[in-house]
């Protein structure tokens, strides 16, 4: 696996001279058509979430198009945005590549087509523990082998977010995944990535430590490695110095000062619940009611919220929860109150906007949840709380209910 190093050194052992003069008249045939396509003015039209999936994976990708060359000694910075660590699935010389992703994809990973790409990509998925619904690897259960890649070594985590970035941009690249499957992939696969690490910084600290553990590359490979590590660090061009990382610290409290009571009533419209939530921080706080329906209050496109309820059965649960407890457990008949069964539940919730959640949009897709069970005494609203140190692929937080 990761064979390009070895590559680079063979095209060394052919002698530096004729290495220096191939590479001084590619530089001046081409100089023109790079201007071209490592220009920083067409970043502009490329989205944030295509930037950053690339870039998980830029320490793979720069090395199969040969940006900032230096084998040789040169380290000077030519200025150049590689654009291709960026962008993916659509950008100029994308065609010159194809063959070699195809080679590569095939000789590094065993995947040659659509299925063997899913394949791999979910077993890479189910080692980090990222969750694959809303994706095209929905459902699978592929491995990967534990023992070789042990997610618990310091490190692993990082080369196998990069592996994955590397392996979804390649695929695309030679038609093996559509650009909707694969940006559904980066953005689960980049919200783990900022939920774990800090910055591009600690991102390749951790995936020199994971190249370590696994062992991708001889020592040679592995010195070479690291100076592309350290271009992707400083050169000016580089993804890891233009994308924002993004890491926001997300809030261990949420509306905490907000007041309001589910009692199971349907809102013709968003605006109408609007106006009535409004109306009852007024009616409760008075001068002190704070409702801001615009405000942003977690910062992140998808959450997994928590709540304790009863409901008569499965039957009572909208299509995106899970009941946390054993089914057969919690349905047990000496759990039965009523007709009903106390149960934990999970939510899987995504913004209206694709992009945060507001407090009219997380309060109003909470009274849609509740919709249907029973909360007994408890229907009161006391905020959110956040877990922590949770390893899902989104934040989780639980509902505070009051009696």
């Amino acid at each position: 696996m990761f064979k390009f190093f070895r590559e680079l050194l063979s095209a060394a052992k052919e002698g530096v001279r004729e290495a220096q003069e191939e590479l001084a008249q590619e530089r001046e045939m081409d100089k023109t058509s790079t201007e071209e396509v490592n220009s920083k003015e067409l970043l502009n039209d490329i989205s944030y979430d295509e930037q950053f999936g690339t870039a998980l994976g830029a320490a793979f990708r720069v090395i199969v198009f040969g940006d900032w060359f230096t084998v040789f000694g040169s380290a000077s910075d030519d200025g150049s945005y590689p654009v291709h660590l960026y962008q993916f699935g659509n950008y100029p010389r994308q065609a010159e590549y194809r063959n070699e992703f195809v080679k590569l994809l095939k000789r590094d990973f065993a995947i040659e087509d659509r299925e063997s790409c899913f394949q791999i990509l979910a077993a890479y998925f189910n080692l980090l523990g990222i969750k694959t619904k809303g994706t095209v690897l929905e459902e699978r259960e592929d491995q990967i082998d534990s023992v070789s890649w042990d997610i618990g070594k310091p490190g692993v985590d990082a080369l196998a977010v990069a592996v994955v970035s590397h392996i979804v941009t390649a695929a695309t690249d030679v038609g093996y995944l559509s650009k909707q499957a694969a940006m559904e992939i980066l953005k689960s696969l980049s919200f783990y990535a900022r939920l774990h690490f800090e910055d591009w910084s600690s991102f390749s600290d951790r995936f020199l430590e994971g190249e370590q553990q696994i062992g991708l590359n001889n020592n040679i490979g592995k010195s070479y490695l690291k100076r592309y590590i350290g271009y992707l660090r400083e050169k000016v061009g580089s993804p890891w110095k233009n994308v924002v990382w993004n890491s926001q610290i997300l809030p261990e409290r949420v509306m905490s000062t907000i007041v309001w009571t589910f009692q199971a009533k349907s809102y013709h419209s968003i605006d109408e619940f609007d106006a009535s939530v409004e109306k009852y921080q007024h009616d409760i706080l008075a001068e002190r009611a704070q409702w801001d329906a615009t405000e942003v209050v977690v910062n992140v496109p998808e959450m997994e919220l928590c709540y304790m309820c009863w409901i008569r059965g499965m039957e009572d649960l909208n299509p995106n929860e899970t009941v946390l407890d054993d089914e057969e457990e919690a349905f047990d008949g000496g759990n039965e109150d009523g007709g009903y069964y106390q149960v934990e539940i999970c939510a899987r919730l995504r913004t209206s906007n694709g992009k945060n959640f507001t407090a009219l949009d997380l309060l109003y897709q909470m009274e849609k949840q509740l919709i249907g069970k029973e909360l007994g005494d408890h229907i009161f609203f006391e905020g959110l709380d956040r877990v922590e140190n949770y390893t899902g692929d989104v934040p989780l937080y639980y509902i505070s209910f009051g009696s």
